[in-house]
């Protein structure tokens, strides 16, 4: 068993209600604190409206001095004591004390103290009006805690209703994957969007991509194994019938003439499977890391490598410009790349032809030419000519149709672009570009 941990999945309901805890914990202390601000504002505005009016009376006479208005509770009373110099009442409050609203800290305690004068007397009477403010704090603190707690106790209800949400509007998605879970192999048919949340349906357009992608290669290695088989057919069946006339040859002299082209076939044969591994083996894995390797070295080589066929033509094969360029490759592919390239000039140029190799570089890319004098390739069947096992009509030439295909593979991998184009005075231009390094 593989012994890496593996990442625990996140439930998104999970996520929710955790988020929705946090968010309405936070909710609720800045309730309780607002509530609690604003309910301790309008305590001490009511309080002090209510010394004012106890002030009022007063002064209208209803009140008199000394008079003290116990409540039910100790901390609700109100002390109305009359300021006189040399004379101490129940708070210790200065004769000369400022009119107006204040509040003290007397015997211990915190007091909302209203001091007045009421003219017309003489000496002025002064009265101080006097109501402890625990009450005042205690109105906000229950008016806060009474808003947290009524958020707080919501909080789950909240993460309720929204597990149902969330369950209803996945419920598309749980029903779009039974469909997939009860799908076969071959049927790659777009997935269904109707009713998928929108949030969703990015995903869902991204995999009907991908299996759009998915079913074109799969069409394309079907066609590709139709057409290798039929490819080995034919040469397997021509092995077959030169096994069976060596079979019956009368003589020795008679065995070595027949042996020979079933040695050729058998080349051709060795050729063709070896061109089918290395593409299946191109297609099916992941190249390595791409190197910096200098262009013109792999196509002097291929040149010189290729050059005893050109010869054996009577072919002028040679390099009309080049440059020092430097360019990323993988595992030897651009060294195949370029002898397919001049292999095929050499093939598909007439005797005493002429096959110009170029290079160099334009617009931050390496260009190769390959330029030759043979017949070309008909204008309708250019873009046909990279795919697996097609040869151009009136091609009598030895071949698999698989050089180009391999060439566009590698191409591929290493960010190049393969072009085909037919010269005006005849002839067929290979141009490979690919960024420089």
């Amino acid at each position: 068993m593989d012994g890496r941990q593996r990442p625990v999945k996140r439930s998104l309901q999970q996520e929710l209600n955790r988020w929705i805890m946090i968010v309405s914990g936070i909710f609720a202390l800045l309730a309780g604190l607002v509530s609690g601000t604003g309910a301790f504002f309008e305590a001490r505005e009511s309080q002090d409206i209510h010394l004012q009016q106890i002030g009022e009376l007063i002064v209208s006479g209803l009140l008199s001095s000394g008079t003290t208005a116990p409540g039910d509770d100790p901390e609700e009373r109100l002390v109305i004591q009359r300021l006189q110099a040399g004379q101490s009442g129940v708070l210790p409050i200065a004769a000369d004390h400022a009119d107006g609203l204040y509040t003290l800290d007397l015997q211990d305690q915190r007091w909302r103290t209203l001091i007045l004068t009421i003219a017309g007397q003489t000496p002025h009477a002064r009265f101080a009006i006097a109501q402890q403010t625990e009450i005042r704090d205690e109105l906000g603190w229950d008016s806060s805690l009474r808003s947290f707690f009524a958020v707080l106790l919501l909080a789950p209800l909240l993460m309720g209703v929204v597990h149902l949400i969330i369950r209803y509007s996945f419920s598309p998605i749980r029903a779009l994957a039974i469909q997939v879970d009860q799908r076969t192999e071959t049927d790659l048919t777009p997935l269904s969007d109707q009713n998928i949340p929108q949030e969703i349906a990015p995903f869902i357009a991204s995999i009907n991509m991908l299996l759009q992608r998915i079913n074109q290669v799969l069409i394309q290695q079907r066609r590709f194994v139709s057409d290798a088989a039929h490819e080995l057919r034919t040469p397997l069946t021509g092995l077959s019938l030169l096994t069976e006339n060596l079979a019956h040859a009368q003589n020795l002299e008679e065995t070595h003439q027949r042996l020979i082209p079933l040695q050729k076939g058998l080349a051709r044969m060795r050729t063709l499977v070896n061109q089918l591994l290395s593409l299946a083996r191109m297609q099916g894995r992941n190249s390595s890391e791409p190197q910096p390797t200098a262009l013109q070295q792999i196509v002097q080589e291929a040149i010189a490598e290729l050059y005893p066929l050109a010869e054996a033509k009577a072919i002028d094969l040679g390099m009309i410009q080049q440059e020092n360029l430097t360019v990323l490759d993988s595992e030897g592919g651009l060294a195949l790349l370029v002898r397919n390239a001049i292999d095929n000039a050499i093939r598909y140029t007439p005797a005493d032809g002429k096959i110009d190799v170029s290079l160099f570089a334009q617009d931050g890319r390496a260009v190769l030419w390959v330029v030759d004098n043979g017949p070309g390739i008909p204008a309708h069947e250019l873009p046909q000519m990279f795919q697996p096992f097609h040869r151009a009509s009136g091609n009598q030439e030895p071949g698999n149709g698989l050089g180009l295909t391999i060439s566009q593979e590698i191409a591929k991998r290493l960010g190049g672009e393969i072009t085909l184009q037919n010269c005006p005075q005849g002839g067929l231009i290979f141009c490979y570009c690919q960024p420089l390094y």
